[in-house]
């Protein structure tokens, strides 16, 4: 089911407040540690022609990208992410990773996905080969996160947003992470199914925060 996502950039102080009058209403994410926190790194994959970025720049309508994700740098807990987006609407699919497939995958030797029992891995064997995936970014971000039942809303708070173009592997300790924006901005998402519950409807307007488009991939693709 493709879910709504909206998103928001605002000062730090914004985001501590939004996040105060949140903790009131919405609980914090189970999985995640004190206060909801935790750190989300990214490695993006594109082609030849970098069309994922591309898409982005131009708004398409209809696009899609892979990345592989781990938290906290985690290594027993690596996943494969297909994200499909139309409109303001989007899909997300996942598997997990072991990490000497993992390994595999960066060093190209991904033949071992070809006959796959996972869809999403034989789907991501094709896209490697025929579009000539590449790793081109890692995308890195301390997040706090809410959850609210009704409406299966999800809202994350994202700040120290940064990137690394050259050593490309989530794990590697001597990365160079650079600020992919402000370092006192922080991007709001909120996530929901069919509908954003009046209560969270009127917390945003109230704090005249506006709806932008916002990619941290595009933007740390692109960043000088």
């Amino acid at each position: 089911m493709y879910r709504n996502e909206l998103k928001y950039v605002m000062n730090r102080p914004t985001a501590m407040l939004m996040s105060s009058r949140m903790e009131k209403l919405l609980r914090f994410d189970d999985h995640a540690g004190p206060k909801g926190q935790y750190r989300v790194t990214s490695l993006y994959f594109d082609d030849y022609g970098d069309n994922a970025l591309n898409d982005n720049l131009i708004g398409q309508i209809a696009r899609k990208k892979f990345r592989i994700r781990v938290y906290n740098k985690d290594d027993t807990y690596i996943r494969l992410e297909k994200k499909v987006k139309h409109n303001k609407g989007g899909i997300k699919e996942s598997v997990l990773l072991s990490k000497e497939a993992y390994r595999r995958i960066l060093q190209g030797e991904f033949e071992f996905l070809r006959d796959s029992q996972i869809a999403l891995l034989r789907e991501f064997y094709i896209e490697l080969t025929a579009r000539n995936l590449k790793p081109k970014v890692i995308v890195e971000y301390d997040r706090q996160t809410f959850v609210y039942d009704y409406g299966q809303v999800r809202i994350t708070f994202d700040k120290h947003i940064r990137y690394e173009r050259n050593k490309l592997d989530v794990f590697e300790k001597e990365a160079m992470f650079l600020p992919a924006i402000q370092p006192d901005q922080v991007v709001m998402e909120v996530k929901f199914t069919g509908f954003l519950p009046n209560v969270i409807k009127a917390m945003i307007q109230e704090s005249g925060l506006i709806q932008q488009s916002v990619s941290k991939y595009s933007i740390s693709r692109t960043r000088a």
